[in-house]
């Protein structure tokens, strides 16, 4: 029997084996044209890549979230130095009590000036890694590589599965919070939800006030009923945070959506700021099909198109609706309530 990986557990893998290749490779390097020969280097490379994979895998550098993005970039990038920094190290110490030499030797090997000009030398390189992942994260998953090789700079029609996702009270919790306590309680609640969001496979294309549009490809959006676990899975993070939420905020979010797929146009649009856009009708549909929510008392409707496409998992009871008249559609849709 196949087993089945976790979607996040595959972005971990992938995370581990790119740096332990990448630094191991620059261990060799390095060290090859420094001593002529090879012995530490690749294994040096190989515990900083491992490493720096798992500083970010932790939540150790989480703290720098909630700082601008220029301070960001170098607080972690020292935080970068400091693990590349204790490899070599240990190592060199190995390496003295391997080849019999005094403590001193190691002493004046930490103090000669030369393990500081190669940190300084490396500093800057793990600026830019750090610069690139971040503004990554900025634009969202793979929307900078998709910049770079330039797939959306001619339209292209593809089939996707969109959801919107909405908090529910917010113009009263706005009035009730204050402008900045109800700030901070919007982004809270969208940086929580970024983990179930991930893990199944969703890309983030546009917040809008208090309302976040998810997407995916049609086939990754199906696959396992991603699109409609993903809601699932954010109901139980912010459960969890419940205690956190009525602590810093006394109140836990509430939220409905609307799930649709449908052929959109995707291309990148604009000059002096340029963004990948969808245009299609499905987007439309999919925001109607959110505000039906209010309307039959739902937290979760989606298009029977979409459902009958979907393997549903077994503790979800789809409801039928019926057709239902939806502004802006001559002919009304058959929607299911997903409860």
């Amino acid at each position: 029997m196949a087993i089945q990986l976790r979607r996040r557990t595959v972005l971990r893998i992938q995370l581990f084996a790119w740096y332990a290749v990448v630094y191991s490779a620059v261990g060799l390097c390095w060290e090859l044209i420094e001593e002529g020969v090879i012995e530490w280097g690749p294994i040096i490379g190989l515990s900083i890549g491992v490493g720096l994979a798992a500083l970010e895998e932790s939540r150790i550098v989480n703290f720098t979230r909630s700082m601008s993005f220029t301070r960001a970039v170098l607080v972690k990038s020292l935080v970068y130095l400091a693990v590349i920094a204790i490899p070599s190290i240990l190592f060199a110490f190995i390496d003295g009590l391997i080849y019999g030499k005094a403590l001193a030797d190691f002493v004046v090997f930490l103090f000669d000036g030369e393990l500081f000009l190669r940190l300084v030398i490396i500093f800057p390189i793990h600026v830019v890694v750090v610069f690139f992942r971040h503004l990554n994260r900025l634009l969202g998953p793979n929307t900078l590589l998709r910049y770079v090789s330039g797939k959306y700079h001619h339209p292209r029609v593809e089939k996707r599965v969109f959801m919107f996702l909405d908090l529910k009270s917010s113009t009263m919790l706005a009035e009730t919070m204050g402008g900045e306590l109800y700030f901070s309680f919007l982004n809270t609640f969208f940086r929580d939800i970024s983990e179930p969001i991930l893990e199944r496979g969703a890309e983030i294309y546009q917040y809008i006030g208090d309302e976040v549009v998810l997407t995916w490809p049609a086939e990754v959006g199906l696959r396992d009923a991603n699109c409609i676990r993903v809601f699932i899975e954010i109901l139980a993070e912010i459960h969890s945070r419940r205690d956190y939420y009525l602590s810093e905020f006394d109140h836990v979010p509430e939220f409905k959506a609307g799930v649709h797929f449908g052929d959109v146009i995707t291309a990148e649009i604009g000059d002096i700021k340029r963004e990948i856009v969808y245009n299609g009708d499905v987007l439309n549909t999919t925001a109607r099909i959110q505000s039906m929510c209010n309307q039959f008392d739902q937290i979760l409707i989606a298009s029977e198109a979409l459902v009958s496409a979907l393997e549903l998992p077994e503790f979800i009871e789809p409801r039928s609706l019926g057709d239902v008249a939806i502004r802006g559609k001559a002919e009304p849709i058959p929607l299911v309530a997903l409860v």
